[in-house]
């Protein structure tokens, strides 16, 4: 058995969840119509495998796929600065940013090769967005530097955990805001009641336990020793413990037992995307079993039923019984209130 079926089946129980180079510069050098160019907003190496994925899919086609470093807000505003001139084909994102995109008319119908296989509640019935992978809300913790690591929201409020916390800058990078809902709803709140998250963050700001909250690279400084814990998600967690330079055994993989939320991320066709047929190429590719089992290398979960995470990969994953705090939640309402929540962030926390 897989060890994500119970994970799976939160997000299929939610009711609400039918729910490097920038691509301007790429289109001056390569052309908008490059037959042998594509470019995916948000395609970055060491997040979700993506250099592999970069590299397998130009090796298997000979279309380049130069990275790109946005992330899922950035990713987001430049499609919305762009509707007149697209200059990206695919574009990958929080659940919620692909909302707000197919939304906005920015995205077009696609229904990728194996879309039969995407359950249906992770994918748009039209094919404006699907999702090829998704994670559970994790930390981790380095041990060399934090003896005893958290268990909960809560705990992370303690003295012990001063000057240790990094995460994605809510405001603009969707892991760190779902970290914050998260934060938000394990406090008490509710997707239109965030009092008990600003509360919560203004206490760990306080306290002067959050260590770092920058737009990028958390992950990467997390790597290099340089904050002693990171709030992201499993996956990542699992990437500092197996597939940085860091030492396996300091590394403490956490997932928060009050409430962890699982967060599908999704692709989809940019409209009038100046490449669409690579464009295509390319999300066919990523929910391929060669392109799912590439992900599954990181630790994330397929989105795919039918494909399974390899075995030597699950087997350096939790237990199943560690996932007891999972849930989903209604996307499609946290839309609604989204760019409300992020405003009200800026102004409590971020100023």
């Amino acid at each position: 058995m897989r060890p994500t079926t119970t994970r799976r089946s939160f997000v299929k129980g939610a009711g609400g969840a039918a729910v490097g180079m920038t691509a301007g510069l790429a289109g001056c050098l390569f052309g908008d119509d490059d037959e042998d160019l594509v470019i995916q907003y948000n395609a970055v190496d060491g997040w979700a495998n993506y250099s592999t994925v970069r590299e397998t899919f130009t090796e298997e086609t000979g279309i380049d796929f130069p990275e790109d470093t946005k992330n899922s807000g950035q990713t987001l505003n430049a499609l919305t600065n762009e509707a007149d001139n697209p200059q990206a084909d695919v574009a990958y994102m929080g659940i919620s940013d692909a909302i707000v995109a197919e939304q906005e008319g920015l995205t077009q119908p696609y229904e990728p090769e194996n879309w039969d296989q995407i359950p249906d509640d992770l994918k748009h019935p039209d094919g404006e967005w699907f999702c090829n992978h998704y994670g559970t809300v994790g930390w981790a913790v380095n041990t060399d530097e934090i003896e005893e690591p958290p268990e909960t929201w809560e705990d992370l409020l303690d003295e012990r955990f001063e000057d240790t916390i990094a995460l994605y800058n809510p405001e603009s990078a969707y892991n760190g805001f779902i970290n914050y809902v998260n934060a938000n709803l394990a406090m008490g709140g509710s997707l239109t009641d965030f009092e008990p998250g600003i509360e919560f963050f203004q206490e760990l700001q306080d306290r002067g336990n959050i260590a770092a909250m920058p737009d990028q690279g958390v992950t990467t400084s997390f790597f290099q020793g340089e904050v002693p814990m990171l709030m992201a998600y499993d996956f990542n967690a699992y990437e500092a413990k197996y597939l940085s330079d860091m030492d396996e055994d300091s590394v403490e993989v956490v997932v928060p037992d009050d409430s962890a939320l699982v967060i599908p991320y999704t692709l989809n066709v940019v409209n009038d995307a100046p490449r669409q047929e690579n464009g295509e190429q390319l999300c066919d590719f990523q929910l391929s079993e060669q392109g799912q089992q590439l992900f599954a290398e990181s630790f994330v979960t397929p989105a795919r039923d039918d494909v399974d995470i390899p075995d030597e990969i699950a087997d350096m994953m939790l237990p199943e019984d560690e996932y007891g705090g999972s849930q989903a939640i209604d996307y499609e309402e946290l839309v609604e209130h989204q760019s409300d929540i992020r405003s009200e962030f800026s102004e409590e926390i971020a100023s």
